[in-house]
């Protein structure tokens, strides 16, 4: 009986694992790994592309000759901000008044030394050196500003200043840095009502006009407008010229000066050139080198045009100070005039520099006259 039971147990537990051996769940198959793809060792690894170098930032000091009291001075300020801003940032211009660097009038020296690379000032101050440079500023009797400006912008004027310029200093010239309309005759404290009103009178003078209002016997003398100002009010001077009326008024002339004389014989316009350094503008890029050219250019023509609207302003100034404005007695101004033909005569017979100037001058002149262009 118990071995019965024994072997009905057996048999019971060998039922039971098969049925949970079947209930169990089949085993999923592995998949098998794909192999590798190994690196074929003649393909080369793409190196990484270099961080590139920082474009090298240049510096240049500015310097033009009018003191910061002179509105002009705001021509050099609008050319360095210019120059800086459009070539973002990599020629960063700094600008300076008169005198800060080098002496004032003397920018073209000072950029021919190194001592600044950028320079502007009224060509007539290097008359020691070029005798023909007042002829690029203002000759007396000759080209209106608009003239001038179309002389140097369509005619033979920027050609003939960068072959004089050049010819002995280690300078480039970039062009005019902003015409002017015509300067007044003279700012004074004595009355002149003929040419014999001259003979002696004390004026500070400069350029072509000042020598041929020597010629007439004025008592001529020279030196930075930034003096002029003392000068007047201690009594060293008796009269002066130096710019336009909104210039002058800027400069607080009305305030040492009776008279102002208009005219535009002596001074039809004034200007100011520029000049960087040789050796700084060659290593200049050639789109640098554009953008120093637009600059100039640009600015200078804008400045022509604001100077015209502000003299008329100014001259309503100095109606309500009580300055007395007098039209130069047309006898004063025949004799200037005769004496100023007479003047580039004798110049023009002993210089065949300055005659090839002076003739192509009168030229484009007469071009503007028969075209009304005034």
């Amino acid at each position: 009986m118990k071995r019965g039971i024994s072997v009905l147990l057996v048999t019971v537990l060998a039922l039971a694992a098969i049925v949970i051996a079947g209930c169990a769940p089949e085993p999923t198959p592995t998949t098998p790994t794909t192999p590798t793809t190994p690196t074929s060792p003649t393909t080369p690894t793409t190196p990484t592309t270099p961080t590139q170098p920082a474009a090298k930032v240049i510096k240049w000091q500015f310097q033009g000759h009018p003191p910061v009291a002179d509105y002009y001075h705001q021509a050099v300020l609008r050319i360095a901000d210019h120059i800086t801003t459009m070539s973002d940032g990599r020629l960063v211009v700094e600008p300076y008044a008169g005198g800060s660097i080098v002496p004032a009038t003397e920018e073209l020296q000072g950029v021919h030394d190194g001592v600044i690379q950028m320079g502007s000032a009224c060509p007539m101050y290097n008359l020691n050196k070029f005798p023909q440079c007042a002829l690029f500023d203002m000759v007396s009797g000759g080209m209106t500003a608009l003239q001038m400006f179309l002389w140097h912008a369509r005619g033979n004027g920027d050609a003939l200043a960068a072959e004089m310029w050049e010819s002995k200093m280690n300078v480039k010239y970039i062009g005019p840095q902003g015409f002017l309309p015509p300067e007044i005759f003279c700012q004074s404290n004595k009355k002149i009502d003929d040419p014999s009103d001259l003979k002696g009178l004390k004026m500070r003078c400069s350029g072509d006009g000042g020598e041929i209002l020597a010629s007439m016997g004025v008592s001529t003398v020279f030196f930075p407008g930034a003096e002029l100002y003392e000068s007047m009010q201690r009594g060293v001077i008796d009269a002066f010229e130096y710019a336009s009326p909104f210039l002058n008024w800027g400069m607080g002339f009305h305030e040492v000066a009776k008279y102002l004389y208009l005219s535009p014989s002596r001074g039809p316009t004034d200007v100011a050139h520029v000049w960087v350094n040789r050796d700084s503008w060659e290593e200049l890029s050639p789109d640098l080198q554009q953008i120093v050219y637009d600059a100039v250019h640009s600015v200078g023509f804008d400045y022509f045009a604001e100077s015209v609207v502000r003299d008329d302003e100014a001259l309503v100034k100095y109606l309500d100070y009580g300055t007395e404005i007098i039209r130069l007695p047309d006898e004063v101004e025949t004799a200037f005039l005769a004496a100023s033909q007479k003047f580039y005569d004798k110049r023009a017979a002993a210089d065949p520099i300055y005659k090839k100037i002076l003739d192509d001058h009168w030229a484009f002149k007469a071009l503007c006259d028969r075209a009304g262009v005034k």
